[in-house]
């Protein structure tokens, strides 16, 4: 575990706020693991860790940028990052794998929510620049659309959760439809809508299994250390 603490904290959007760490200890990190994830600790709450994706990470100055949902969910980690302060020390491991390994492919679609928008970032800019990259992204309101490293005019569909819950279903089955069977995907939602958004896709339309790659990143109505243990018994 590296001791780091914060250096600067940026609230993005209404849900999405920017914490800053950085530290000698972080010398050595690796670069360019956007994408990848680390676990973030905190020492004082018993140890309590949670993963949060790489937004950035600047060997210069050893500083590297998670994103933390707030004002949606509680927990440990949730919690501190609402009330945290400049100068506050945090622990932070890894990093961790990539989800997706393979960027060569010729045919790419993303989706996911305000949790996987770094792990969205991450991924993008390592496709080549001729495959056909779709990306859905769906946030709790349209203050919550952010600006992505890559340009997400020309391949990324923004839908608001408030306005119309079905509309992300509905508009994935719609891409998914006219993209080649062969194409990799990512998924990282909410566990349940993982699970029905991967029968839409393998069920529905017959995209190959071994070319999803799924993550829940949360569940509705079961807090972190729960999810946790049921992801263990019965993974996605």
């Amino acid at each position: 575990m590296r001791l780091t603490h914060i250096s600067s904290i940026t609230d993005l959007s209404p849900h999405l706020r920017r914490i800053v760490v950085c530290g000698d200890s972080l010398k050595g990190f690796p670069i360019k693991m956007e994408g990848s994830y680390v676990k973030v600790v905190l020492p004082h709450q018993g140890a309590k860790m949670r993963s949060y994706t790489i937004r950035s990470f600047d060997p210069s100055s050893h500083e590297l940028a998670l994103d933390f949902v707030v004002n949606r969910h509680t927990g440990p980690v949730t919690n501190w990052a609402q009330t945290a302060n400049v100068g506050d020390s945090v622990g932070i491991a890894g990093p961790g794998p990539m989800k997706m390994t393979h960027y060569n492919h010729h045919s790419y679609l993303l989706v996911g929510d305000i949790t996987s928008l770094n792990a969205i970032n991450g991924y993008i800019p390592r496709f080549g620049p001729d495959a056909n990259i779709r990306a859905v992204i769906e946030v709790p309101t349209e203050a919550d659309i952010i600006a992505m490293d890559y340009d997400s005019a020309t391949n990324t569909q923004w839908f608001i959760e408030q306005e119309n819950p079905a509309a992300l279903e509905q508009a994935l089955f719609e891409i998914a439809a006219k993209m080649p069977l062969d194409t990799h995907v990512f998924l990282g939602l909410e566990a349940q809508k993982v699970r029905s958004l991967r029968a839409l896709l393998q069920d529905r339309l017959g995209f190959s299994k071994h070319n999803i790659s799924a993550v829940g990143y949360w569940k509705r109505g079961i807090d972190a250390d729960e999810f946790s243990r049921q992801k263990q018994a019965d993974p996605l």
